[in-house]
């Protein structure tokens, strides 16, 4: 079965991309039952740094759970994208 062609997974298969190209270790989180409520989309791991993405797109909006989520992580020093490539691209910058 695959996925249906959304402009949400456009964004998350190029995120995935992007960081397998720059040499991220990086994965895509399952939500479901027992997984913390508001669980980004993308965990990924950049010189010691750890980084959440929730991958919108268009108008795409956090839920409420997704916002204290982001706040929780980022109390806890972590970094929290929320966007498309192009704010990704702008965290995680490739080095050359």
């Amino acid at each position: 079965m695959s996925r249906a062609n959304t402009p949400e997974n456009a964004e998350k298969q190029a995120i995935k991309q992007y960081l397998s190209a720059i040499g991220v270790f990086h994965y895509h989180n399952l939500a479901g039952l027992g997984c913390y409520p508001g669980l980004a989309d993308i965990t990924a791991i950049h010189k010691g740094q750890v980084y959440q993405i929730e991958v919108k797109a268009g108008k795409g909006k956090q839920s409420e759970r997704q916002k204290e989520f982001q706040i929780d992580w980022e109390i806890m020093g972590g970094v929290y994208i929320c966007g498309g490539i192009d704010e990704v691209m702008n965290k995680i910058p490739k080095v050359v």
